[in-house]
């Protein structure tokens, strides 16, 4: 049995014991994974390996890296179609008739990148059904497995690119939705100093911006509320966008900080902004 961790640099497994890749068999055993159990033709698969070379050894290194990578699958050199090995992985050799193909036959199970979709799909069910410990739980579960950059050492390959950007796309997904959870559940406080990481990172994100107001206002820091507000609008307007939305949270924050006239002007503390 093996097991694969991608999201972050390649760790490959196999019963239980980690195994070694040189650099080439790394970038060729995640192209493979990429193809998503689809037949890669060994030309392309040299395009992918030495897109600078062109040399005659191309085909017999491949041939090299292929071998080497069946039997760091556990795989005999003679593999040329599945085999009745269960859930095993089949480094699967097909002939062509104008050469060979080559394809990674691997259960989702294998994949760490399985585990962080299924994680991330729970924690959204229970968002909405508003099981917000559940959903803090599973979306913590998948960032859990988050190691940096997914297919690392392909990540910036036109090859891995949409891959990439998917799974980027649901870890910051997972991250908004593990910290609203953690707000429904008065961690607001809590929360702050990561929103507003995610917001230097993400300024354009509106959603993050309006959650950062939220738990800065809840905390009383109504001041910096406004101001990550007015940041907001002007980036909005920056960008040729439309700033109504951010315009109407300001005057929102605005006159709930203001104090009732029948209770003085500094006898009430500043009421939080609210969904």
């Amino acid at each position: 049995m093996i097991d694969l961790k991608l999201l972050g640099p390649l760790v490959l497994t196999a019963g239980g014991r980690p195994v070694a890749l040189g650099p080439q068999q790394r970038i060729l055993l995640l192209v493979l994974i990429l193809a998503d159990g689809r037949r890669v033709p060994s030309g392309r698969l040299a395009e992918l390996l030495w897109p600078d070379n062109e040399g005659e050894r191309v085909p017999a290194t491949l041939r090299s890296h292929i071998a080497h990578l069946r039997r760091a699958l556990g795989e005999s050199p003679g593999t040329t179609r599945h085999g009745s090995r269960g859930s095993v992985s089949v480094l699967v050799t097909e002939r062509l008739a104008d050469g060979v193909a080559y394809s990674l036959q691997i259960d989702a199970c294998q994949s760490d990148v399985a585990h962080f979709e299924r994680f991330i799909a729970t924690g959204r069910d229970q968002l909405v059904g508003k099981h917000w410990h559940g959903a803090t739980v599973s979306f913590g579960q998948a960032l859990a497995l988050w190691r940096g950059r997914p297919f690392a050492d392909v990540a910036d390959r036109p090859v891995a690119a949409s891959a990439v950007r998917r799974l980027e796309a649901l870890h910051r997904a997972a991250l908004h939705g593990r910290i609203e959870a953690d707000v429904h559940l008065q961690r607001h406080r809590e929360v702050i100093g990561e929103l507003q990481a995610m917001v230097a990172s993400w300024p354009d994100d509106e959603a993050l911006r309006e959650l950062l107001v939220l738990c800065l206002a809840r905390a009383g820091r109504t001041a910096e509320a406004a101001r990550v507000c007015r940041r907001g609008i002007a980036l909005a307007l920056s960008l040729g966008l439309d700033p109504a939305a951010m315009e109407r949270l300001l005057s929102h924050l605005l006159r709930s900080a203001q104090p009732q006239k029948a209770r003085g002007p500094s006898s009430r503390k500043p009421q939080a902004v609210t969904n």
